[in-house]
């Protein structure tokens, strides 16, 4: 018992030091977050490109991003007190290099043009020089922390809650600006089954029952046999998607967002009093930070937008994100693509609780962006069927999976593998998976539509169900997207339901482009067109007998920018641009090179018939054509 007693003088000063030196350690995680919280707002409204930090964040990142600091910064504020209660020498001496290089670090991460290691290489110099000299002003330094640590700490605290409950009603506050809605306005739910080329769908005659669920839908409707996206990758169809424009005459760019220039779907729904929601499974591609979500009350595209935990609070910020992959989160594929994604599961679960409490009295509009389909595929535990080799065992697939990179990146193939054994092999596996992804989405839009029909949710209410684009699986040498403008990248299903369902379904066999979507619900919603969204509404197809001519409504694609690969490896990038009239498919790339294919006779586009001497005149005309429409949209601005 005595020797706990005279213990006692000894334990105490150590304790004051070690409390010491995490309340001091605290104090710099608070300083660093509001300094990363400057630079991170600086940054965006100075700098317009998208990139991860910016894709990736909260709705909460404008408390989330100093919490994020002050949560490190206590962390090693715990491992610094330690030490100094296990009597190590030399903690006083390291602390002030730790606190200013840690600060230094949290900073410099979050300058974009910066690289990491450079970043890390300055915040060792900071921290020994400046961390030296404070050292040596440690009794005026622990003064200045006594003073201001409390009002820093609470400050924090006070914006926190302020931020958070300004976040939280965000929703509430652009519901309020909504004017009321004309009486009998019909719903919009717009579903865009991201990566799904209509090839693979059995509505489009595909050997696999895929899609039985949209077939069902399509039975009630308007089905497209020949819609064409206008770009092969996602951002810039989306964002003809929602405004009717071409991807030529919008800013968006691989790395820049979608600009005000022109009204968006969600804005011109919400002026005349709809209630507006985004759900995003592409969180990267399709995320409010490329201006899409720009318009909608509500805009979900994170993986879980208004959860506060641990991990996304960490996320906010660049230091944080690195301690998230230090630690493992979020998953690492096998080829280093981080695995952070919203399953069809978990947006229906969302878009359901949305509509069950949103304004009763205001007609939705809905947009859903389905990403399962996309590679890495993912399959899922659910009662939807998987196709031939993605039915085996996971570890056959990824397996096959690692011998198509080991031979793409030129290693040594294992005994009894060949080239052409290994990229026949795996594509099949992706063939099968990819099929086996949509089936699952088939299955998840069924499960959205069977719940909001039992809440009555469906009556008087307009379905457009299509694809930002398509996927090549091998065909023309090619795998993945924003490769080509083939057929595979570019042909993608359109189904439109009218509020008043048909009884039986109208295929239209015209080629169309899924830009005049916009067009098609501002009509469909009782506005004029015209005067709101290029192109002619989709609905038009109605009216037996309805036609349009080519310069009302031509049939566009375009590849501006974007990474494109072969399977043996990266390609030249060509610029292209592709125009559907008159049963041909015209290519040109910028390196002047055309193409042209029969779209009736030749639908897999392998027979090129630019180099036909009988086609001169076709190709002329075509290559006119196309200058002329490009450039009459750009006169009309």
């Amino acid at each position: 018992m005595s020797n706990m007693k005279n213990s006692f003088p000894v334990m105490a000063p150590r304790l004051c030091e070690a409390a010491g030196l995490f309340a001091t350690t605290l104090w710099f995680g608070v300083v660093t977050g509001w300094l990363d919280l400057l630079l991170v707002v600086v940054q965006r409204t100075i700098h317009p490109h998208v990139t991860d930090a910016t894709v990736r964040t909260n709705d909460h990142f404008e408390w989330m991003v100093p919490a994020s600091a002050a949560i490190i910064f206590g962390a090693a504020g715990v491992v610094i007190a330690g030490l100094a209660m296990g009597r190590v020498s030399w903690t006083r001496w390291m602390a002030p290099r730790v606190w200013v290089g840690m600060s230094a670090l949290a900073l410099l991460l979050s300058i974009q043009e910066l690289h990491p290691i450079a970043a890390a290489l300055l915040a060792c110099g900071l921290g020994e020089q400046i961390g030296a000299w404070l050292g040596r002003q440690a009794v005026r330094f622990d003064r200045l922390v006594r003073v201001s640590g409390l009002w820093l700490a609470s400050a924090m605290v006070g914006f926190g809650a302020m931020a958070y409950l300004w976040a939280g009603s965000a929703e509430r506050r652009a519901m309020a600006m909504v004017p009321p809605a004309r009486p009998g306005s019909p719903n919009v739910l717009l579903i865009v089954l991201d990566t799904v080329r209509a090839g693979s769908l059995g509505l489009y005659g595909h050997h696999r029952p895929t899609v039985p669920n949209l077939e069902r839908l399509a039975d009630h409707g308007l089905v497209f046999a020949e819609a064409r996206s206008p770009a092969p990758w996602t951002t810039p169809t989306h964002a003809s998607l929602l405004t009717g424009r071409w991807p030529h005459e919008l800013s968006v760019r691989s790395g820049i967002p979608l600009d005000a220039t022109y009204p968006t779907l969600a804005e011109t729904l919400g002026g005349i009093g709809y209630a507006t929601a985004g759900f995003v499974g592409n969180v990267d591609y399709c995320s409010a930070a490329y201006g899409l979500g720009r318009g909608f009350a509500r805009y979900e595209d994170a993986c879980e937008n208004r959860t506060i935990s641990l991990v996304e609070i960490l996320e906010n910020s660049a230091l944080g994100r690195r301690v998230n992959r230090a630690l493992g989160y979020p998953k690492l594929h096998e080829h280093g693509e981080l695995l952070r994604r919203k399953t069809a599961r978990m947006i229906n679960r969302d878009v359901l609780r949305w509509l069950d409490h949103r304004p009763a009295e205001k007609p939705f509009f809905v947009f859903i962006n389905y990403f399962d389909a996309h590679r890495p595929y993912l399959l899922h535990e659910a009662p939807s069927p998987r196709f031939g080799m993605a039915a085996r065992p996971v570890a056959e697939q990824l397996e096959m999976d690692n011998r198509l990179s080991d031979l793409l990146q030129g290693r040594p193939l294992p005994a009894g593998y060949t080239p052409r054994r290994i990229v026949e092999d795996a594509l099949m596996l992706y063939r099968d998976s990819y099929d086996s992804c949509i089936a699952y989405i088939d299955y998840q839009i069924g499960q959205l539509l069977n719940e909001m029909g039992q809440r009555g949710l469906l009556e008087n209410t307009m379905v457009i169900v299509t694809s930002d684009h398509g996927e090549q699986l091998g065909e023309h040498g090619l795998i993945a997207h924003g490769t080509s403008l083939y057929r595979e990248e570019v042909h993608v299903p359109l189904v439109v339901i009218p509020p008043r369902p048909l009884s039986s379904p109208r295929v239209v066999r015209e080629p169309v482009s899924i830009r005049e979507v916009a067009a098609t619900i501002a009509d469909g919603v009782g506005l004029n067109p015209r005067g709101l969204f290029p192109g002619l509404p989709l609905t038009r197809f109605l009216d037996e007998g309805s036609g349009k001519t080519a310069a009302e409504s031509p049939v566009l694609s375009e590849l501006a920018d974007n990474v494109a690969f072969h399977e043996s490896g990266p390609m030249a990038f060509r610029r292209l641009r592709s125009l559907v009239s008159e049963g041909l498919v015209y290519i040109r790339g910028d390196d002047d090179r055309e193409e042209l294919y029969d779209l009736m006779n030749d639908p897999t586009e392998s027979i090129d018939l630019a180099r036909d001497p009988r086609a001169r005149t076709v190709v002329a005309r075509l290559r006119e054509e196309l200058s002329q429409l490009c450039r009459d949209e750009r006169e009309r601005e």
